[in-house]
């Protein structure tokens, strides 16, 4: 995670090999479970992301946690990502609490 303020980080390059992936083993969610530990004791209310829009494996995930897709109009701050078909997703902490 990237600290961007106080309230926000970007989330960078959340994987797990193929082999692990999948339900039966479970690795992506403990991982993602671990991460928004980090980020609640970190104080962040908001985690942002840009994924590519040809990655609709990681977008289904994405969703399935929790985040929202989100136009890049209403990005809460300034935010560079790297490619510019990237889609944009949010995931405001508050509300899993």
């Amino acid at each position: 995670m990237e600290k961007k303020t106080h309230e926000v980080c970007i989330l960078k390059k959340f994987f797990v090999y193929k082999a692990y992936r999948g339900k039966e083993i479970g690795v992506g969610a403990d991982l993602f479970d671990a991460l928004l530990n980090d980020a609640e004791k970190q104080g962040f209310s908001k985690i942002l992301l840009d994924t590519p829009s040809v990655a609709t494996r990681s977008h289904s995930f994405y969703e399935k946690v929790g985040f929202k897709n989100i136009d890049k109009k209403d990005l809460p701050i300034q935010y560079d990502y790297p490619d510019r078909n990237s889609l944009i997703y949010e995931l405001n902490l508050s509300r899993l609490s």
